[in-house]
Formats: structure tokens, sequence, C-alpha cells
């Protein structure tokens, strides 16, 4: 579950077995932005108009899909004009998450993948164009 509250412009949220809290100003929780998933030495899968703030909270560590949710839910409670696009949010959290498992697992593999080959099974797997 996602606590949050609302001090001096700022959203002041708790996720459960997190760490930490997070501070995201007002203002600023219905940014968008073009997310671009695999290494900056590749094109990699990009997912527009996405949620700048679920990316950074929700692709460090795998998560569940109702955390999500319910961050979206403060997001259209406290920024309800935002173009965010939530489906291409989603997915962007899963394919992100995706990635950072198999790169995870390719660092100890025997035989090793090479980027191209990490982002096609992604897009494989999620049935990207």
């Amino acid at each position: 579950m996602i606590k949050h509250s609302l001090k001096e412009d700022q959203i002041h949220l708790s996720i459960d077995n997190r760490d930490f809290s997070y501070r995201i100003p007002v203002k600023n929780i219905g940014k968008t932005i073009n997310w671009k998933v695999g290494d900056k030495s590749t094109e990699g899968i990009v997912m527009n108009n996405v949620s700048k703030w679920t990316l950074q909270l929700f692709t460090k560590d795998t998560t569940e899909d109702k955390f999500v949710e319910q961050f979206q839910s403060i997001v259209q409670e406290n920024a309800p004009k935002n173009s965010i696009d939530w489906k291409e949010t989603l997915l962007a959290v899963k394919i992100q998450n995706q990635y950072n498992y198999l790169s995870k697992i390719n660092a100890s593999a025997k035989e090793k993948l090479n980027e191209e080959e990490i982002l096609s099974r992604v897009e494989e797997k999620f049935k990207l164009d």
C-alpha cells in the first residue's frame, strides 16, 4: 500500500516494503517523459508520454501492478489534467523490470547475451513492433 499526504506543495509518499519515503512537488507529479529502455549505446525501446515519477519509483526493484495503480490514483487526484498515457506507463514499468532482470542474470551467465539480444527478448515477450 502507498501512504501519502500533502505538505507544503509536496506529496509525501511511503511505499510498503521500501526503506524510505519520497517527496514529489505537486506541480511535477503529472510530468511525462519519453522513456528509453536499454543501454545508452543502442536505440533501445522508447515508450512515449509515460509518467516520469512512476518509472522512477517502480523500476529499480520489481513491483506489483497494484502499487502503480495506487500511484495513478494519487496522480489523478493531484494533477487531474495530466497527459500521462497510463497504459503505456504500466507497460514501460513491466518492460524496464524485465530488461533489468535479464541484464542481471546475464551478468553471471556462462554464455553472455549482447544488448541487442536482451532487447530482442524483451520485445518478443511483450510482442512489441
